[in-house]
């Protein structure tokens, strides 16, 4: 893995040929040097992803996140991802076959990296950001991104980017649909099954939930790192997944954006949630142990949780999603959801979506949120 790090050095503009050649020449071959220096994608379902196909040489219009009209190689083989959740996305209906650039790391996600080998295949930016001078040096055909602020830049070196952003499950699987056309290939497929499986899950769940009044809905405070005051608020998926599982959002202020936002010590007495789940592994046993969290309920009746985490965290914006929606809802509502065999579910998704085969082991390191050994 090499480093591609971010700088200010002005990105070289290119003015001919234009734009539409560009993509075409990009679709016919700029990527076929970068995909002969690939390793075949994770496993065996990757060598039928939409990465495998032959370029086409011609161009499809896709609408964005954004609602963007964006236009891209047709089948592209080389792809930059610059957001984190995001990458699992692609994992999932490509094995990552093609990915030239991406923000992610194997020190930050090393259950990625087990899982997916190709990862490694890809320049790191270890950073938000990406370096267009060196990142135009590795031929990708299409930009990956959460956000607006690459859309113009990309533009002046040719390269189209496809916002992928998403806050709701709706969105999600929306987003998942439209990664999977830019693809091709089997993608449309895997994501037409990941997306009806998403539907059923949320489904099943809220059949036993929806009933629910509101003395039985627990407060839950989630945050990636709640020791630490970063929680996440309303107008997320993570405030989703608490509403369907049957529980209230204890942070009733809007993150929406930026996913979590910092808070006071102050501010979380006053909320006292019921229930405490944090990204961090190891951080419930600092809540429960440090007296200036005694008197929240979630510690004095020691609901406190590490939220399981692997190639990307169940909570946030991956597709372990599915996941986590079943795994949370059998968590606070223990009574509903007698027969959940969690553990049998994360190996059959690890195999279907991600081709990789957990042992028990494994998957009790995921549910600790804890890393590969």
């Amino acid at each position: 893995m090499t480093s591609l790090r971010s700088s200010s050095t002005p990105s070289t503009v290119f003015s001919s040929p234009s734009r539409r050649d560009l993509l075409k020449l990009a679709g016919a071959g700029a990527g076929s040097a970068v995909g002969l220096s690939l390793l075949a994608a994770c496993g065996s379902k990757s060598s039928k992803a939409g990465g495998s196909a032959s370029p086409s040489g011609g161009t499809q219009t896709i609408t964005d996140m954004a609602g963007k009209q964006v236009e891209v190689p047709t089948n592209p083989t080389a792809y930059a991802d610059g957001w984190y959740a995001h990458n699992e996305v692609t994992i999932m209906l490509t094995g990552a076959k093609g990915l030239v650039a991406t923000h992610c790391d194997p020190k930050k996600f090393p259950w990625m990296y087990k899982v997916c080998p190709n990862m490694s295949k890809a320049t790191s930016t270890f950073g938000d950001d990406f370096n267009f001078e060196d990142l135009a040096a590795l031929n990708p055909q299409v930009i990956f991104d959460s956000k607006e602020t690459l859309r113009d830049k990309a533009k002046e070196v040719g390269i189209p980017v496809v916002n992928c952003n998403f806050q709701t499950y709706e969105e999600m699987k929306k987003s998942i649909a439209m990664t999977a056309k830019v693809f091709g290939g089997d993608a449309p497929r895997i994501a037409e099954k990941y997306n009806t499986e998403l539907d059923q899950a949320v489904k099943d769940v809220k059949a036993k939930t929806d009933g629910l009044s509101d003395e039985q809905r627990p407060t839950v405070m989630h945050g990636n790192s709640v020791y630490t005051l970063n929680l996440d608020g309303t107008g997320t998926i993570i405030d989703e997944w608490i509403k369907t599982a049957g529980a209230r959002n204890a942070v009733d202020t809007s993150t929406k954006g930026n996913a979590q936002a910092q808070f006071t010590m102050e501010q979380i007495l006053t909320w006292n949630p019921d229930v405490i789940i944090t990204g961090k592994a190891g951080e419930a046993e600092k809540i429960l142990n440090d007296p200036n969290w005694a008197s929240i309920k979630a510690v004095q009746n020691q609901k406190v949780y590490v939220n399981p985490k692997g190639v990307f965290g169940w909570d946030r914006y991956g597709v372990e999603e599915l996941l986590q929606v079943q795994w949370v809802s059998a968590l606070l509502h223990p009574e509903l959801f007698p027969d959940l065999k969690i553990e049998e579910k994360v190996k059959t998704f690890y195999k279907t979506y991600l081709n990789y085969n957990l042992t028990d082991d494994e998957v009790k390191l995921i549910m600790a949120g804890k890393d590969p050994q």
